[in-house]
């Protein structure tokens, strides 16, 4: 998955990716909801989750708790461990300081 990250990076756009498992992501960068711009936090209003229907993958999105009006949706992308690390700038007093 960081090899497209990198590669959307190298072009200057930005990239919204959803790891469905270890071998499927949803490339949303060019086309997708509006659930594509939703943002990380290390101390999210939501969570995520792929449910199946009819032996089709789908990712929804719940809320953690109450959303006031006008709150920006967020939850935790969670990315694998790997060795270059993405520096996380989501700005919560819990923030894990990386994103993987």
């Amino acid at each position: 998955m960081l090899q497209g990250i990198g590669c959307y990076m190298l072009q200057g756009i930005g990239c919204y990716m959803f790891r469905i498992d270890d071998m499927e992501v949803v490339d949303a960068t060019m086309k997708g909801s509006a659930a594509r711009f939703i943002n990380h936090s290390c101390d999210p209003s939501c969570y995520s989750k792929v449910i199946q229907v009819d032996g089709k993958k789908h990712i929804i999105i719940f809320a953690m708790r109450p959303i006031k009006r006008g709150e920006e949706l967020t939850y935790d992308y969670k990315f694998p461990i790997e060795d270059v690390k993405i520096p996380c700038t989501c700005g919560s007093k819990r923030c894990r300081r990386y994103l993987n």
